[in-house]
């Protein structure tokens, strides 16, 4: 008993020690705040990150380097604040899923901007600058925000991942109903649907889109950029990084959100859901639902999006959306287990007229691309795994998958030839062409 008064004492003492550091924020000039921020950080890291047996630190501390990190005005701070929150998320984790028993350990350290109407605003302005609207943020601004996402998305992840892993193994849907990713998705204060709109506008277009050229088509993409410079070299150095690694954090985000829909959807099957959880659209319909309106986001998409298993699974229901009767097409979609499967999708093209029905709904363009990333994501997954997205096939198909694929990708392109004997192949398609015919010389 006097051991544990001992160590709750001790820690109050670190706590308050370290925080000492900060109490001057109010009495100093800004250039000593500026150091006193840093000394602070420094502490931190010297007590929790570099010793073997850390001190963990604690809600308190987290928090003033969460502060820290948002209200920084110089390129330092932000940085050394943003390595120091993502080292001691990676040394302390929040969830621990112990392999032996299977059981959660958990830890609670709150973050402010995880509050739906917060991260909502964080992530609405970021996709204010991927519209290129004009923006009153400074670069570093913009920086902070970044680095702020992407932080939020590896606290996410790192609640959310050892949840969901613990909720496949025994169906402990409690534990994975309590997510920090499930609360945020349900919260009345955040717009879901907008959420997943801004999280797949900003993948589409990214930050830095003046700079591309669409791959699949060839088309020049055009764009301007909306913030105020800042004439900073290290600060210009840092943000194309930074734009690709939150583009990473929107995906991953995405991601996350369908493998809950997915556990979800299981859970609901296993009578374990009740009212309490309510009712969400699922993710992929949301995103397919977009693309069917936008069209033109659907190469943008295809290429940002690299999840190879999701984006075949995204493909494959797209087309599929567009070769069923209208009266079930909505419930095929949510129910029916061979739609999300490669069967259903290669189909579609077995003959000329479901082909040019295709064609005539989508577009000769959006059917190349997605013939292409089918391909690419197939070619991506092992044939072990690729026999599971294969459903109502003979034997012979499902023992030699990829090959087969791809002569069924060959096969729809001269399907589409057909439909139109003008047709122009795009580089992609005439790209997906060739790695076809090159994995059916070398495998066959």
């Amino acid at each position: 008993m006097e051991k544990s008064i001992r160590r709750v004492t001790n820690y109050r003492g670190y706590e308050e020690n370290t925080l000492a550091i900060l109490e001057t924020f109010c009495a100093l000039d800004s250039s000593h705040v500026h150091d006193d921020r840093l000394a602070f950080l420094e502490a931190v890291r010297f007590s929790s990150i570099v010793p073997e047996n850390g001190t963990a630190p604690t809600c308190k501390m987290m928090e003033a380097i969460f502060e820290i990190m948002r209200d920084a005005k110089s390129l330092e701070l932000i940085l050394a604040s943003y390595r120091l929150l993502s080292e001691l998320e990676k040394r302390f984790p929040r969830v621990c899923l112990f392999k032996e028993d299977n059981k959660l350990s958990l830890s609670d350290k709150p973050v402010e901007l995880l509050v739906g109407e917060s991260f909502q605003l964080l992530l609405e302005s970021l996709c204010e600058v991927a519209k290129g609207t004009k923006s009153s943020d400074t670069k570093l601004e913009f920086l902070t925000k970044m680095l702020l996402f992407q932080y939020l998305i590896d606290i996410l992840e790192g609640d959310f991942l050892p949840r969901n892993s613990s909720f496949l193994e025994n169906l402990n849907w409690t534990s994975l109903r309590d997510s920090l990713l499930n609360k945020l998705l349900g919260s009345r204060r955040l717009n879901y649907k907008n959420l997943v709109k801004d999280s797949l506008f900003i993948l589409c277009n990214q930050f830095h889109a003046h700079y591309l050229t669409n791959h699949d088509t060839g088309a020049a993409k055009s764009s301007s950029p909306t913030m105020c410079d800042n004439s900073d070299p290290a600060l210009a150095f840092c943000l194309p990084d930074a734009e690709k690694c939150t583009c990473k954090a929107v995906q991953r985000f995405l991601i996350m959100m369908m493998d809950l829909d997915s556990s979800r959807k299981k859970a609901g099957m296993q009578g374990l859901t009740t009212r309490v959880d309510g009712v969400r659209t699922p993710v992929i319909e949301l995103i397919m639902d977009e693309l069917s309106y936008h069209k033109d986001k659907i190469s943008p998409f295809l290429q940002a999006f690299d999840e190879p298993k999701l984006k075949l699974e995204i493909v494959s229901q797209y087309i599929q959306k567009y070769n069923v009767k209208p009266s079930t097409r909505k419930r095929k979609l949510i129910d029916s287990p061979d739609d999300a499967a490669i069967t259903g999708f290669l189909k579609c093209f077995l003959s000329s007229t479901s082909t040019k029905g295709i064609v005539r709904k989508v577009g000769s363009e959006a059917v190349q691309v997605l013939l292409a990333h089918l391909l690419q994501a197939s070619m991506s997954i092992p044939d072990e795994h690729l026999i599971e997205e294969i459903s109502g096939l003979e034997n012979d198909f499902r023992s030699s998958p990829l090959v087969n694929i791809c002569n069924s990708i060959i096969s729809a392109f001269t399907k589409l030839k057909e439909t139109d004997a003008h047709l122009e192949l795009l580089p992609i398609s005439k790209e997906a062409l060739f790695t076809a015919a090159t994995v059916l010389s070398t495998r066959s």
